[in-house]
């Protein structure tokens, strides 16, 4: 009996410490399988990112200013380098021909008009012989064919009188908008032909910029509400216009028109377009890759949820629509993966 109770005890000492091993094992495992992260709300880490590109102001009309009528020209008072508002006068043509053109044409209105009174007349007289059956029918006809060749022949000379009227206007050439003089391409004295240029043109006031766009950052332009172009002189406030649909195969560049928002820059000027992304953006090392998704892993009820960011590159800032009180994992997030559990580790405060 006393070696039953011997081997007995030996027996549960051997049994308590199993389960003492087995115990301390499980505790080490389930230690092992929590990893202690520490978080922080999103809102401490958005950013909105600043971006730039190559620009240059354009203008939307240069333009040779030429004859439209022949002439010899008579004045031309511009420079290279005026600046000359719009409708006012660049040369003068000879125009003495065309003043007489017009007096011929008024004199033959005249003799028309007398012919028309005279028609009018007959045909009147002939309705009241018509109505004492007076008159032929032939005759008739005659004076009320009279009547309407005498109508239309006094068309045709109101017609010559405006046509006078215009060239005398096109003695002038004005100029068709706000514009700077860059070239004289006739002098005074020179007799010149219509469609013969005279000055070159450029508009000072219809202006664009043209920037090129990365593709990455066409989105960013087309949201943001302050942007800006740069240049030697001063910065110049703009409003997107169009961003085309087209990518340059070669740069991967889309070109932006924009337009002045305030005042002007030079026509011709280069520089820079200057904007800030209205998205919220993450660093580019917070986000980490999981298969073909790149995302943030989240701390929700004990466990890590990966959130992927639609559109997210690699190496660049991340755009995201995710509430800024999120919780995001910052240490430890590396090695995790979708629905590990965690322990959040409270971070240490530097005194």
């Amino acid at each position: 009996m006393r070696i039953d109770t011997h081997y007995m005890r030996q027996f549960r000492q051997g049994l308590l410490l199993l389960c003492l091993l087995v115990q301390t094992g499980i505790g080490l495992s389930a230690d092992q399988a929590i990893t202690h992260v520490t978080t922080t709300p999103l809102g401490s880490q958005i950013f909105y990112p600043r971006f730039s590109a190559p620009a240059t102001a354009l203008s939307l009309n240069e333009s040779r200013i030429s004859a439209e009528i022949s002439g010899r020209i008579v004045s031309l008072e511009v420079r290279v380098g005026d600046r000359i508002a719009r409708k006012e006068p660049l040369a003068e043509l000879d125009c003495r021909s065309n003043q007489i053109r017009l007096r011929q044409a008024q004199a033959a209105l005249q003799a028309t008009q007398a012919r028309v009174n005279l028609a009018e007349r007959q045909f009147q007289r002939s309705q009241s012989l018509r109505k004492a059956k007076s008159i032929s029918e032939e005759l008739y006809n005659q004076r009320e064919a009279d009547v309407a060749t005498s109508r239309a022949d006094r068309q045709a000379q109101q017609a010559s009188i405006e046509e006078a009227q215009l060239n005398i206007e096109r003695c002038t050439l004005r100029t068709p908008f706000d514009a700077i003089v860059l070239e004289r391409l006739a002098s005074e004295g020179e007799w010149i032909n219509p469609g013969q240029a005279v000055v070159r043109l450029l508009d000072s006031q219809q202006l664009e910029i043209s920037a090129q766009i990365p593709v990455d950052q066409a989105d960013s332009l087309a949201g943001a509400s302050h942007i800006m172009f740069e240049e030697s002189h001063g910065e110049y406030p703009l409003q997107l216009r169009e961003l085309l649909p087209v990518i340059e195969p070669r740069s991967r560049n889309q070109e932006a028109r924009l337009l002045f928002s305030e005042r002007l820059a030079l026509p011709g000027s280069s520089g820079r377009i200057n904007w800030q992304s209205a998205a919220p953006h993450l660093p580019a090392d917070l986000p980490v890759r999981r298969g073909d998704q790149i995302g943030l892993f989240i701390a929700n009820a004990g466990k890590a949820q990966f959130v992927p960011l639609p559109g997210a590159l690699e190496g660049q800032p991340a755009a995201t629509e995710l509430p800024p009180e999120t919780e995001i994992i910052i240490e430890g997030r590396l090695g995790l993966n979708d629905g590990d559990p965690i322990q959040i580790a409270p971070i240490e405060v530097a005194e």
